[in-house]
């Protein structure tokens, strides 16, 4: 207990900051690099004159509209940020008017008003809209879940230069998280490509999928749980079906641009499992490793920001494991500047190290001068050939780290095992 302490003090002194496809290349949106900061700025300054009727709020919006899509841009803009989700109606399903008029004077209501209200708002605008009922993979979704009975989502298709896009004001508005209604605008429903928006919303007619192979329900529902950051850090899925059989372990890919960072997570159905999972980076790849400590059914989480992002990661996207077998092994903790660095663990993978065992360690840290095995308090330097650093360390009763320096006398914490007494 003493040597675990001592070690954990080590850290907390060193460390700088310790955490069949149906897809293919990725289309533009209509959006592309438009910037909307104008027609943005005019939407959100709406004067109460002009938000009396369907009919002046459109004339008001698309005053300085210079084409159809600033058209819908500042009709979509403005209702995202004016109404509020009907929590209590979602909650007790007893659904209020969703009429365009009643939605503009309440300010509230569920999708259904969302939709509505766009498809007024375009029509009075000179716009050509349909408001469009089906599955979404919404706030109540758990991955791995069939959709039965009624449709539970609606949003909206537009025209726009002879073609038509796809757009949820509902989603785009904000989201329903453990504390309610949290109001955020997501740019990423604006217009957004079919090949994406089929991960979360499948129409009750596969024409307005506005794919050229339409996907079934089945595969639907067996589509991967990614949310908006996905797409908007520029991921690519190397695993497309969101459920997965495996036996103990499972290995995924997720493809990443080099200024994403990325960390995973693993569930069981009662609880979070501590070095269940080890995400780490390989060249223009993410690898996920899952191990299961016992057969069962699991959550495979992956969370990424930009890495010159200061706040927290944002959820990604969710696997459903489906595992036959038990291996209660687990991996090593990684800490921030481990992905931060594109490092790489090749072994070992374990998270735990049996005392008098000696072990190989081989680890790629691009970027480092010296890195250290740290075991209590003996320091063994790994041997240096180029960005790969390896040795042969004996394992002890502490808990035990691996450190890099990138130049200077700070030692930065990459990974950390916990040490086992020997059997």
């Amino acid at each position: 207990m003493r040597s675990a302490i001592a070690f954990i003090l080590l850290f907390s002194i060193l460390l700088t900051g310790f955490a069949d496809g149906i897809e293919g290349p990725s289309e533009p949106s209509a959006a592309g690099n438009y910037s909307y900061e104008e027609i943005d700025r005019h939407a959100l300054a709406a004067p109460k004159s002009a938000e009396q009727s369907v009919q002046s709020l459109a004339a008001y919006l698309i005053e300085p509209a210079e084409n159809d899509r600033e058209k819908a841009r500042a009709i979509f803009r403005w209702i995202c940020e004016n109404i509020d989700y009907d929590l209590e109606s979602y909650f007790t399903g007893r659904i209020g008017s969703t009429n365009s008029t009643d939605v503009l004077e309440s300010r509230s209501s569920v999708c259904s008003g969302y939709s509505d209200l766009f498809s007024s708002l375009a029509r009075e605008a000179g716009l050509e809209a349909i408001k469009i009922a089906g599955y979404g993979k919404g706030y109540s979704y758990r991955p791995g879940e069939n959709f039965t009975g009624p449709y539970n989502h609606a949003w909206n298709a537009v025209k726009i230069n002879g073609s038509w896009y796809l757009l949820d004001a509902t989603w785009g508005a904000g989201y329903l998280g453990s504390d309610g209604y949290v109001r955020w605008f997501d740019d990423h429903y604006f217009l957004t490509p079919p090949s994406q928006f089929i991960f979360d919303h499948l129409p009750d007619d596969e024409r307005w999928q506005l794919l050229d192979r339409p996907v079934s329900k089945e595969e639907y529902e067996r589509l991967v749980y990614v949310e908006s950051d996905f797409f908007c850090l520029g991921l690519e899925l190397g695993e497309r079906n969101g459920s997965i059989d495996a036996r103990s372990e499972v290995n995924v890919s997720v493809y990443a641009p080099e200024d994403v960072v990325m960390m995973a997570s693993l569930e069981s159905e009662s609880e979070s499992l501590e070095g269940g999972a080890f995400c780490q980076r390989d060249g223009e790849r993410y690898d996920i490793l899952a191990r299961f400590p016992e057969a069962g059914r699991y959550t495979l989480k992956a969370f990424a920001k930009r890495k010159d992002d200061p706040g927290n990661y944002n959820s990604v996207l969710q696997y459903v494991i489906n595992a036959s077998s038990g291996d209660d092994r687990g991996f090593p903790a990684t800490f921030g500047r481990f992905n931060e660095a594109g490092a790489y663990l090749f072994s070992p993978l374990n998270g735990s190290l049996l005392a008098g065992e000696s072990y190989h360690f081989k680890v790629r840290v691009p970027g480092a001068s010296e890195v250290a095995v740290v075991c209590g308090s003996e320091w063994s330097r790994l041997a240096a050939d180029g960005e790969r650093f390896e040795g042969k360390v004996p394992g002890t009763e502490g808990d035990a780290g691996i450190f890099a320096s990138f130049g200077g006398e700070k030692w930065e914490g990459m990974v950390r095992y916990i040490g086992m007494q020997s059997i």
